[in-house]
């Protein structure tokens, strides 16, 4: 027979695995680690440069219900992905994408560096001398 410690602490145990099964992550953008960050901003800066944050915007935007089904499609595309692309930059989007509120900090994100990028192009605009030609 089972002592009436072992039984509780089997309880105790099965109580705990299952205690989150069914948590979510809090509301809100969710902040990646170091080294996902160090990814996920060099592909958004990438998709800034070349003048594609409103078309990345709206695919994020239409992904957000799906963000996490997207980073399990990544993550099982990973061994496929590293044939072409670094398998460890990959890894590690797809496993940031597992988070719920990883597609708004990557729009919020972007939206900074987008705002960075306009502001960069005002200053050089602005110290430029003007044309001689618009004179005339």
């Amino acid at each position: 027979m089972m002592s009436d410690q072992s039984s509780n602490k089997a309880a105790h145990s099965w109580r705990e695995k299952i205690r989150h099964a069914f948590a979510v992550d809090a509301p809100g953008p969710a902040e990646p680690t170091d080294t996902q960050r160090v990814v996920v901003e060099k592909l958004l800066c990438k998709v800034v440069e070349r003048g594609m944050a409103q078309p990345a915007a709206l695919f994020l935007e239409s992904w957000r219900p799906l963000g996490v089904l997207t980073g399990q499609g990544m993550q099982a595309l990973t061994p496929f992905a590293g044939i072409v692309l670094d398998q460890n930059a990959w890894k590690e989007v797809a496993d940031y994408l597992d988070k719920r509120g990883a597609i708004v900090w990557m729009l919020q994100r972007m939206d900074e560096l987008e705002t960075q990028r306009e502001e960069k192009f005002r200053a050089a605009k602005n110290t430029n001398p003007p044309s001689p030609h618009a004179s005339a």
